[in-house]
């Protein structure tokens, strides 16, 4: 038998012929092997399979017999060019017979990437007076990259992908020729890849920058595998510009996070005035300030006892990734309603991050700590929630200051700012701070927060939380930005005055809620120690001490049975006004919502309308509720209303009386919801003193003994 390679038309062709000779004492003549290889065989990944070779297959002996030919591991092999693959094929004996047959064999499509080496298995049964042919034939080849080059006009080898090795070789504009998703990045000397407002670029593995990446304030740019590189040779730039919001004064405060490896404080913050990094290992907070006053009881407001928490970073200062930092603008030349930038420079962080996280024991206060998010794109808040599970509580806290630093605010100096000014992100959903943006449920680049300590750990940050897309970044506090609906059912309600107040709640009917008490995951406490103007929040029940900025409920119980208690706090008498800034959910958008004024016995419809009432300072948390179904709880009958009478006694007092049912309690207020008197008593009917009262408009709410309450507006005119 002898085998051996020929050249036809650059194909590699191997013939195998068996020539036999006569048996001499029942042994075959000696034989020669020259054993060929075949190689070259390749593809693109996600593009095989590779283009054919082919070699030939022949038998001089008379008789007939089957070939078999077996594929190695990547190669499938026919005896047409195209079909019929197979990793094992067999060739009938009496096509052998009759003359050369022709094996085709190629690398089969869906192959990772890498090298495919192997043998062609050839062998045929033995055929006396002729052996069994058992041979081989050696094949190499490979599965590559695409590969594509950026020339200025077009990619040398089509769009680029996931799998693609990317080279820039020449400016680059992600809003012009679209975004990059590649498997590595090289940007060369000398060129500009530059990713604008609401663009990407995405790579999974390595990044090398020989000439100059810029990001713009919404780009996102990300890097997937945590093994991946980002490398900046000597002559290469690369860089995030981040802007403020619009700052109305000099004074208002940026957090910012670096997303960049080395930058300094003086560099990045250079036209700041102040600058300060939050210590969380100095936070203690077991005394409640009264006021801004100096005055201290025990209890918690939410700031530093002694006030060593804030401390100023001077411009040698290398900000760490995951580090939050708190700065303003300068003074001199600002200019109001400007946003200004600020460029980090440098290796752009990515791959897994951690930052401390302290917790100074189960002493009552919220173990605030100030972070941030890493990298040059938005992260998932879900994803780290997830991530961080037990080391931090579920609630993240965003500065979106809208009001000015005042003497009345709690704070450790003679002029705080108000901390009402945080938006809020839990499980159930986000609010507005003081700015009325909601946040999305992102983290923007170059954004810090806060969020409360649970264990002395690290926080960490990953590559999997990294948004690759358009949108995810489009929020930097104080921003507007458009965040994705949801299909669960969430209602936002806001609370504003007269004089400028701002205040939000967010009631959520979300999976994994309970209409209880839930972890900060779902309901989160407002923070009533800011010293805002008016502060409205939810309530479990009516009895319940917690006053929620985001409540979680069940979404079963989303009927039109339901009712929800809402609170508000006024600390000036004001005129204020409730309305629906947002709602989602099929349910909220097709029932009719009300809110009911327990105070002046109304139920309005806020789906149509905002309701403005007065009220006066202090706290009110029985006189709303919202409810889905017009009069659908009041437990008044109509008899009872008959029944109940004021009566003018003489210019001095007034009667008030109910026929059937025992009073156990009066109370007159004036149509700001002062109360000027209240009145406990166990029978049927009341005399109340009005000699110390001027004339005028009074509402009178009387509590039955069976709970029932009962409101009657009553005129002065004495």
């Amino acid at each position: 038998m002898i085998i051996k390679l020929l050249n036809l038309r650059v194909i590699r062709v191997l013939t195998i012929a068996f020539c036999f000779g006569v048996l001499t004492q029942a042994k075959a003549l000696a034989y020669t092997v020259s054993v060929p290889s075949i190689s070259g065989f390749s593809y693109e990944y996600e593009n095989g399979p590779s283009a054919a070779q082919f070699f030939l297959v022949s038998d001089a002996f008379s008789l007939s017999r089957p070939y078999t030919i077996t594929a190695p591991t990547g190669y499938e092999v026919s005896t047409n060019e195209n079909s019929g693959y197979s990793s094992e094929i067999t060739i009938p004996g009496a096509l052998i017979s009759s003359g050369s047959v022709i094996v085709y064999i190629r690398l089969e499509s869906g192959l990772v990437i890498g090298n495919y080496n192997g043998t062609i298995a050839i062998s045929a049964p033995e055929l006396l007076p002729n052996p069994s042919v058992s041979e081989s034939v050696s094949v190499s080849g490979e599965v590559v990259r695409h590969s594509t080059t950026w020339n200025g006009t077009s990619w040398s080898n089509s769009q680029p992908n996931e799998n693609s090795i990317v080279e820039i070789n020449a400016d680059y504009i992600t809003n012009l020729q679209g975004n990059i998703n590649s498997w590595s990045l090289q940007v060369n000397a000398g060129h500009t890849l530059s990713v604008g407002d609401n663009t990407h670029v995405s790579v999974t593995t390595d990044v090398v920058v020989d000439g100059t990446i810029t990001v713009a304030h919404y780009g996102a740019f990300v890097q997937v595998e945590d093994t991946g590189t980002f490398t900046v040779n000597v002559g290469g730039t690369s860089n995030v510009v981040k802007q403020t919001a619009q700052l109305n004064n000099w004074y208002n405060y940026t957090y910012w996070s670096s997303p960049v490896v080395g930058e300094t404080a003086g560099d990045a913050l250079s036209s700041s005035q102040y600058r300060f990094v939050y210590n969380a290992q100095n936070y203690l907070d077991v005394l409640d300030e009264i006021g801004n006053t100096g005055t201290y009881v025990a209890g918690h407001d939410n700031i530093d006892d002694d006030g060593n928490d804030w401390q100023s970073i001077s411009d040698a200062t290398v900000l760490q990734p995951g580090t939050g930092y708190a700065a303003t603008h300068t003074a001199s030349g600002f200019s109001s309603g400007t946003s200004y930038p600020y460029t980090f420079s440098g290796p752009f962080n990515t791959g897994d991050i951690t930052t401390p996280i302290y917790y100074n024991g189960d002493n009552g206060d919220n173990d605030w700590n100030m972070i941030g998010n890493p990298y040059p794109s938005a992260i998932s808040v879900d994803a780290f929630f997830t991530e961080n599970t037990g080391v931090v509580s579920n609630a993240v806290y965003l500065w979106s200051q809208a009001s000015p630093p005042s003497g009345n605010n709690t704070g450790n100096e003679t002029l705080n700012f108000n901390t009402n000014d945080y938006a809020v992100i839990n499980g159930s959903g986000q609010i507005a701070g003081g700015s009325g943006i909601v946040p999305c449920r992102y983290i923007p680049s170059g954004q810090s927060f806060f969020i409360q300590g649970l264990a002395n750990a690290n926080v960490t940050f990953t590559n999997s939380m990294r948004m690759g897309d358009d949108i995810s970044n489009n929020q930097f506090f104080r921003d507007a930005g458009s965040c994705s609906p949801s299909a669960e059912s969430r209602l936002w309600v806001n609370l504003t005055n007269n004089n400028g107040a701002f205040n939000q709640t967010l009631v959520a009917y979300v999976n994994g809620a309970t209409d209880g008490e839930d972890s900060s995951f779902y309901d989160a406490e407002k923070n009533l120690a800011s010293g805002a103007n008016a502060y409205l929040y939810s309530l479990i029940n009516e009895t319940d001490v917690h006053k929620l900025a985001i409540q979680g409920k069940a979404p079963s119980t989303l009927t039109e049975n339901e009712i929800i208690p809402l609170g508000f706090i006024a600390t000036e008498d004001a005129q204020f006004t409730i309305s629906i800034p947002q709602l989602e959910g099929d349910f909220l958008n097709t029932n009719t919502i009300y809110l009911r004024d327990n105070f002046l016995s109304i139920e309005h419809d806020l789906s149509s309308a905002d309701y403005t009432f007065n009220a006066i300072a202090g706290e009110h948390d029985n006189r709303f509720e919202i409810v889905f179904t017009e009069n659908s709880t009041l437990s008044v009958s109509e008899a009872e209303i008959n029944d109940f009478s004021i009566y003018n006694l003489d210019r001095t007092s007034i009667k008030v009386k109910h026929k059937t049912q025992d009073i156990a309690q009066v109370k007159l207020y004036t149509v700001l919801g002062q109360v000027v008197n209240e009145t406990k008593a166990n029978n049927n009917e009341v005399v109340i003193n009005t000699s110390q009262l001027s004339k005028g408009n009074y509402i009178i709410e009387t509590t039955l003994t069976n709970h029932t309450r009962l409101t009657k507006k009553f005129i002065k005119q004495f």
